[in-house]
């Protein structure tokens, strides 16, 4: 049996004997409380929401130490074979449809029924005057895309092969058979092959995917869409902007809603 870490301790202190639905930060907890506030009033009542500082930690809550909380995560850069998988290890863990909560704000038209009426009203060319501006930034966004899957990939692959890690190998041949493959995988060009296939690929997506579920939303949000934002509407910043667009009164995205249904039907 796992020693219990404080965190989890902490936070089931504070549900209070309530069924718990973590998610990975404070951004994640304002955003979710807004949107199932809209979608399911008295949601507190049923359960409680809480953060617990990364998806490491969410993924250990709910497949080690609680197992029966629920929990979110971001998708980030997993693809959907990625998602499949972690979410047949464990049905209590769910990953977000978005790259990240930042990503419910990047895309113009969505976007746009968020903004308060009255800074609508005050825009001559509407929702253009947003979506011109964001789709033009999108193509070199794609770009950042596949150089940080790639990267993220490489990561992972630059950790100690496993033919080394398992298991004591003693032969010098195989160790540098197993340390070439691992140079060359590393190399430059390899790289830049795997970030030529991976950018194909993501060319090839519709913009509203490449907007949900490729490009960095919370990069993006901060560099491209705050400065559209700040451009149309004489600047306010991010946090401000995000403020804003947490409190308008609309109800969540149809995949959001999807999520939530899921939650909810695993939660008492």
């Amino acid at each position: 049996m796992s020693l219990t870490p404080a965190w989890v301790t902490e936070i089931e202190n504070r549900a209070r004997g309530l069924p718990v639905l973590l998610v990975e930060g404070s951004d994640d907890v304002t955003l979710f409380g807004h949107f199932l506030s809209q979608h399911a009033p008295g949601w507190q009542q049923r359960f409680y929401l809480d953060a617990t500082g990364g998806k490491s930690h969410v993924i250990q809550g709910v497949t080690v130490h609680r197992p029966g909380w629920v929990g979110v995560i971001d998708r980030d850069e997993w693809s959907q074979a990625d998602v499949e998988a972690a979410s047949k290890r464990s049905p209590r863990l769910h990953i977000l449809p978005r790259f990240c909560v930042e990503s419910y704000f990047c895309d113009p038209v969505e976007l746009w029924a968020a903004l308060p009426v009255p800074q609508r009203q005050r825009v001559e060319d509407k929702l253009q005057a947003l979506a011109g501006p964001i789709l033009a930034a999108l193509p070199d966004w794609i770009a950042h895309g596949a150089m940080w899957r790639v990267l993220r990939d490489l990561y992972k692959a630059a950790r100690l092969p496993a033919e080394l890690e398992d298991h004591p190998v003693t032969d010098e041949p195989t160790i540098r058979r197993v340390l070439t493959d691992w140079h060359t995988r590393l190399a430059p060009d390899s790289v830049l092959a795997q970030y030529h296939d991976e950018l194909s690929r993501a060319q090839a997506l519709a913009a509203e995917t490449q907007l949900h579920q490729y490009v960095h939303g919370k990069k993006f949000f901060n560099q491209v869409v705050v400065q559209v934002l700040d451009g149309v509407f004489a600047g306010k910043g991010a946090d401000d902007w995000l403020q804003k667009l947490r409190d308008a009164p609309i109800l969540p995205p149809p995949d959001l809603i999807a999520l939530f249904d899921h939650i909810l039907a695993q939660l008492p």
